[in-house]
């Protein structure tokens, strides 16, 4: 890493229209742009960004998850000259089924595909109505945005010399956190995207956890929610 070893990374949080693609994508790309002119290295971007994380029942729909992936898709093209790497949130389809998943690209490639591992089933969550659990999923590839990227629960990526991985949201919640194998694989910085509800006392409790999970893995820990940023 240039900069004394130092990495600058952002949490960027857009305002996002439920099921419009092509408004999600479009505010992501102006807020990769501010990012580049921060001379931020690596941007991640709130859990199923590309389509909002509220859609509901729409996820089932072709349509809605055709229109996420080619919006994905102009999203990588449109950020292709920027000198960083980002990650969305999108809906993919593999095979038959459908994920929950963490994209990672830059300059106009896709470097690899993070299914979320812990889907939650409780309380207001629903989630394994529409997905499945990433869990297991090693060394597969998934097409994505036009291209075929590596696809699985246990991929970490570098950028200037410091190895990141990743989780979404309910995964840093679970017993055993996608995080933790990825710093015992050498990762240095974790990202996490998530859309997680306010309840009461939860702002402070999840602030615990990431402080927490951080401490314990001695590594950065860049947590992206969905909200008012």
């Amino acid at each position: 890493m240039d900069n004394f070893g130092f990495l600058k990374v952002a949490a960027a949080v857009p305002h996002v229209r439920v099921a419009d693609c092509d408004y999600n994508t479009e505010r992501m790309a102006a807020m990769a742009e501010e990012a580049a002119r921060r001379g931020v290295e690596i941007v991640a971007f709130p859990e199923l960004g590309v389509t909002a994380y509220t859609c509901g029942a729409l996820l089932l729909q072709q349509t809605l998850l055709d229109a996420a992936d080619e919006a994905l898709e102009r999203l990588v093209r449109a950020t292709r000259k920027l000198p960083l790497t980002l990650i969305a949130g999108a809906p993919l389809r593999h095979g038959s089924t459908l994920y929950n998943c963490a994209v990672v690209f830059t300059q106009g490639k896709v470097l690899g595909v993070v299914p979320k591992t812990y889907i939650p089933d409780y309380g207001e969550f629903y989630e394994n109505r529409w997905f499945a659990s990433g869990a297991g999923i090693s060394d597969e590839h998934i097409a994505v945005a036009g291209q075929q990227a590596d696809f699985g629960a246990d991929l970490t990526f570098e950028v200037n010399g410091a190895e990141f991985g990743i989780e979404i949201c309910e995964d840093l919640w679970a017993p055993l956190p996608p995080s933790t194998r990825h710093a015992l694989a050498g990762a240095t910085v974790l990202a996490n995207l998530s859309a997680s509800d306010e309840t009461v006392g939860k702002a402070e409790y999840r602030r615990q956890l990431v402080g927490q999970q951080s401490a314990r893995l001695l590594s950065a820990y860049l947590y992206a929610d969905a909200g008012h940023g």
